[in-house]
Parts: C-alpha cells; structure tokens; sequence
C-alpha cells in the first residue's frame, strides 16, 4: 500500500519535530553532566503546589528544596522541577548534579528527574519519524 507523499513528509516533519523538541529538553541534564558539577544535598523542605486539571480539582504536588554546597563552598539551596504527589523525607540525602557556573540551577540526579521529559518526547515521536522513513523509501 502507498502512501500519500504528503501524508508521509508530514509524518517526517512530525518526527523530525519530535526529535529536535526532545534534544532541547535533554540540553539542560547534558550541560550539567558535562560540566561536572557533583555533591550531596540534603532535602530541607517541600514547597507545595496545586496543579491545576482540566477534569476535577487540582492535584497537590511537592516540589523538595534541597540545600548543598559547591565545590567553592557556596552553600546553594534550589527547588526541583519534577514535583511528587507525596512529599520527600526532610533531612533525606540525595545527589545533585549542577554546572559550577549556574549553581543555582542544580536538579536532583535521578534518572526521572534529568532524562524523563526528553525520553518520553523522543520515543513518542520516533515511529512517525520511521514511519515516515519507510513510506518515502
């Protein structure tokens, strides 16, 4: 069976989209990985949010604070972006990943926290990108 060549570039485009959105989400953990920055955090606190949902109410999240020192020895207390429904333990340790020059801009090194967002939008839009591929060749 073929395929429009319309239907299939766009299919190209939705993959190549994908795949471009994917590296910019992953550009962040790769600069904090390159640059080195390592050091054990401790959670200090958990600031809470109400997310908003489109069916029903809102859904409380717990973003951890985590305070750590550099290599410098500036001590730095940050929040992470990826929010839980259940809050973290105070005083738990954690790793931290940080580029020395944005120390402010440290995450919580888990693989959920650095690689989740990019690995999710790249593996969704893969098949249309072989998809695609495929029907072009």
């Amino acid at each position: 069976m073929a395929f429009d060549p319309v239907v299939s570039y766009a299919f190209v485009g939705v993959g190549v989209f994908t795949q471009g959105v994917a590296l910019l989400l992953a550009r962040r953990p790769l600069r904090m990985l390159r640059a080195g920055g390592r050091a054990r955090g401790r959670i200090v606190g958990n600031d809470e949010e109400m997310v908003a949902s489109t069916r029903g109410p809102g859904r409380l999240f717990h973003f951890p604070k985590v305070a750590f020192t550099t290599a410098t020895g500036e001590p730095i207390v940050f929040r992470s972006r990826m929010g839980r429904r259940v809050a973290e333990a105070v005083d738990g340790d954690v790793d931290v990943r940080y580029d020395p020059a944005t120390p402010h801009e440290a995450e919580v090194a888990t693989f959920r926290n650095l690689w989740l967002f990019p690995l999710i939008t790249s593996v969704c839009g893969l098949p249309f990108l072989v998809a695609g591929l495929l029907a072009l060749r």
